[in-house]
């Protein structure tokens, strides 16, 4: 099978925004809104993120990932997670998590 290297990543127009807005919320959590960061999986075990935002909108699932790992980078030492135990990172709308079964417990 032929492998193929994408050189240049598309960023959605908002990316930079929702990027902000989900880490300001990853620091300082609200009491309740959007968005809902739901982390399964308790060190050392790989953790599943998911982020339910009905904000993510028209963008594809591969970019909200993208968001999300952006994010998790970026975060201080206080917020940060070990990326390489991050085994997945899926943005979802709130039909999306309730059709998928994702809620918070």
């Amino acid at each position: 099978m032929p492998v193929k290297h994408r050189l240049q990543r598309h960023r959605p127009a908002r990316a930079d925004e929702l990027t902000r807005m989900l880490i300001d919320e990853w620091k300082s959590p609200k009491e309740s809104g959007q968005p809902l960061i739901v982390i399964e999986g308790a060190d050392p075990e790989p953790k599943h993120i998911y982020v339910i935002w009905d904000q993510w909108g028209e963008l594809s699932q591969t970019e909200r990932s993208e968001i999300i790992m952006d994010v998790v980078e970026h975060l201080d030492d206080g917020h940060r997670t070990d990326l390489s135990k991050i085994t997945v990172a899926m943005g979802l709308t709130t039909q999306e998590a309730k059709r998928m079964g994702i809620e918070p417990a």
